[in-house]
């Protein structure tokens, strides 16, 4: 959460300026010459490349809130699994919408309910498939221990 509140706290500038390096970067390894392409041209790269890796940074930044989440909450046995499973998903959801609620007040940002939608999309997947793999392991391991 610390992480992500930093991230939303950079105005637009240093925001796109931290996301256009990173694209940059990977450009010069996929685009053959690209350092040598008029700055005009590598910014046109940079450009229609920067929505995808910001929405991918969302996604990702969330699957892994999620993901810890879900750790943090599925040690609570005296809660019925299903009920651990949405407190984590309404962690998330609350900490998406006030990401995106402080964002309005940072120079140059605004708050997207798009973001918040993906944000969320990322801490559901990985929040699914941990709770898959919970579920799977306890059947598993009840089936070696019913078989000794």
């Amino acid at each position: 959460m610390a992480l992500i509140f930093c991230f939303s706290s950079q105005n637009a500038d240093i925001s796109s300026q931290t996301s256009g390096s990173v694209i940059e970067s990977v450009a010069e390894i996929f685009y053959p010459g690209f350092s040598d392409m008029t700055d005009t041209q590598q910014n046109e790269i940079i450009g229609t490349f920067q929505f995808i890796a910001r929405k991918t940074a969302h996604f990702t930044l969330y699957a892994v809130l999620g993901a810890l989440s879900f750790l943090s909450v599925i040690s609570y046995r005296s809660l019925k699994y299903r009920l651990r499973i949405f407190i984590s998903l309404g962690i998330c959801l609350l900490y998406a919408a006030s990401d995106e609620f402080h964002q309005m007040f940072v120079a140059g940002r605004s708050g997207e309910i798009r973001d918040v939608f993906i944000d969320f999309c990322g801490s559901l997947l990985a929040i699914t498939v941990l709770a898959i793999l919970s579920r799977s392991i306890k059947r598993i391991y009840k089936i070696i221990r019913t078989a000794d």
